[in-house]
């Protein structure tokens, strides 16, 4: 078993099938990373994230396989709807991050597979990769992914952060307010320590760090345990959760 949880290892057997499937040649490497990387993964709550590393850009027909896949993959185990992360990027498109954008795709909950670019942004979701990334085939991750230091993982760590203020307009849901508090949570914690924590982990590290806020904090584990999406009336606690992204942001400046 690669990450511990019966349905998980399933759904990333099936992901990985379908990727060679929809790819054939093209399919260059996949990896496993993030919680389910980690042994942070909780089974019901956890996302299950995969980069597809690609031999050159998509071409249409296999944007729309892809398409086809991953819609079929919610339809036949909607359990999973919103918790899968795939993004696909070109080697050369991976190797040359920081010098310029490639085409790239993603599928990220609360969003559906897309077209996207990829550019320095990435460069977390690159480090965590680096530093934790499972082979699930190709090459290891290190002979593919460009070194990146960790002094440039917390530098970009805290850039994200200081863009806090267009985060406001993506506070409507108790699903998102969760994920911002914890986000920043994390966020805070690796600005401070340089290590990369789970969600979990961050937000008993932030509720002792940040006392007035620990009710806010946990109030947001239990949200994303939860899953509360855009039923759940998130008028009250909107304000609650913007003064704190605004607060941990100014902490970081």
């Amino acid at each position: 078993m690669i990450i511990g949880d019966a349905a998980a290892d399933a759904l990333v057997s099936r992901l990985l099938d379908g990727l060679i499937r929809a790819l054939g040649a093209n399919l260059f490497a996949v990896y496993l990373f993030g919680s389910a990387a980690t042994g942070n993964f909780e089974p019901g709550i956890s996302d299950v994230d995969l980069a597809a590393i690609l031999e050159h850009d998509l071409a249409p027909p296999e944007l729309a396989a892809l398409d086809r896949m991953h819609h079929n993959l919610v339809a036949e185990t909607p359990e999973w709807d919103g918790r899968v992360e795939v993004v696909y990027v070109s080697s050369e498109g991976l190797r040359t991050f920081r010098e310029g954008t490639s085409a790239g795709a993603r599928i990220s909950p609360g969003e559906p597979f897309h077209a996207i670019v990829v550019d320095l942004t990435w460069l977390i979701d690159w480090y965590q990769l680096q530093e934790v990334g499972v082979t699930l085939f190709g090459p290891p991750a290190n002979e593919v992914v460009p070194v990146i230091s960790k002094r440039e993982y917390v530098e970009a760590v805290r850039q994200h952060m200081l863009t806090f203020s267009t985060w406001t307009d993506d506070l409507a849901t108790l699903g998102n307010q969760a994920y911002a508090i914890l986000t920043m949570c994390r966020g805070l914690r690796t600005v401070r320590t340089g290590e990369y924590v789970s969600k979990r982990e961050a937000a008993r590290w932030a509720s002792e760090q940040l006392p007035a806020y620990a009710e806010l904090i946990r109030t947001a584990l239990v949200w994303r345990e939860e899953r509360r999406g855009a039923t759940d009336d998130a008028t009250p606690t909107r304000a609650a959760a913007a003064a704190f992204v605004a607060e941990v942001a100014s902490l970081v400046e």
